[in-house]
């Protein structure tokens, strides 16, 4: 319980280091092209007195899953959304990306139905660390649990649900802020440092459930500005930021990069949610 409350301490921290860190050149939507809305969730628990800026009920999530399908809004898997770019695909007319970060257990407890039942799929992007501590040492608590490797096998057996990197080690916030570097490093050091614990994290995703994630999800959506440039020669196709916008999308590779997202607090209801961030 403790290290929840500790966890939940640091991402309330997101939102300060976002706005202090984010470059003036901070992504802002393109004219052109079709937007895309990114809804960013975590941790899915019942108890009403766990909900916050966090943790959201499953009946929300069901509640805003059925707004999107009323409104004509259609869930979209990365991969279309990378086919769409290279011009290999199309798109149906009001697409919407659901993620979930960071790999908790309860996701897998409540996601598989909440999807199956809106005909609906969703990205969850893995922090490998997290994955790897709770397959070494079982403790299926769903409060803060992660989800082992095995599990990660499982949520991702039926097709709707697609897995991101979210870094191996890097969501942390002391020294060194989630992916970005620390003082005083050259950039030599940190492009060694961030490929190091991006490829760590794909090579143990690609030997636990022969997966290669071709999106990554920024810890705390802190960006360094030369982290999509290696994400790419890394054969990563998109990488979405915290920054709280719709971004346009067009047939140009170069327009998934550090997507805009919003996160879900679950003190709001889904017409509240929706309204304030513009799908409607």
């Amino acid at each position: 319980m403790l290290r929840f409350i500790s966890y939940c301490l640091l991402l309330t921290l997101t939102v300060t280091v976002v706005l202090l860190s984010a470059p003036a050149s901070a992504p802002a939507a393109a004219e052109s092209g079709i937007p895309l809305p990114v809804i960013m969730y975590h941790s899915v628990l019942r108890d009403p007195a766990r909900t916050g800026k966090y943790v959201i009920k499953p009946e929300t999530i069901a509640s805003d899953l059925s707004y999107l399908k009323q409104h004509g809004y259609t869930t979209v898997l990365p991969s279309q959304v990378i086919a769409y770019a290279k011009g290999e695909a199309e798109l149906p007319p009001k697409p919407v990306m659901i993620t979930f970060d960071d790999g908790y257990l309860n996701n897998l407890l409540y996601l598989p139905d909440l999807l199956a039942q809106q005909d609906a799929c969703a990205l969850v992007s893995i922090v490998g660390g997290y994955t790897q501590r709770f397959s070494d040492t079982a403790d299926p608590n769903p409060n803060y649990a992660h989800m082992t490797w095995d599990d990660l096998c499982t949520l991702t057996s039926d097709g709707r649900i697609e897995l991101g990197n979210h870094s191996y080690g890097l969501h942390e916030l002391g020294a060194r802020m989630g992916s970005m570097r620390i003082k005083g490093e050259t950039d030599a050091q940190y492009r060694t440092f961030f490929v190091n614990d991006t490829q760590k994290m794909q090579e143990k995703l690609l030997t636990h459930c022969n997966i290669a994630p071709s999106v990554y999800a920024y810890p705390y959506g802190l960006i360094d500005p030369t982290g999509d440039t290696i994400l790419r020669e890394l054969g990563f196709s998109m990488s979405l930021s915290c920054y709280e916008l719709t971004s346009r999308i067009s047939q140009d590779p170069l327009s998934l990069w550090s997507l805009g997202r919003y996160n879900r607090p679950g003190d709001l209801t889904t017409e509240n949610f929706m309204k304030k961030t513009g799908i409607q």
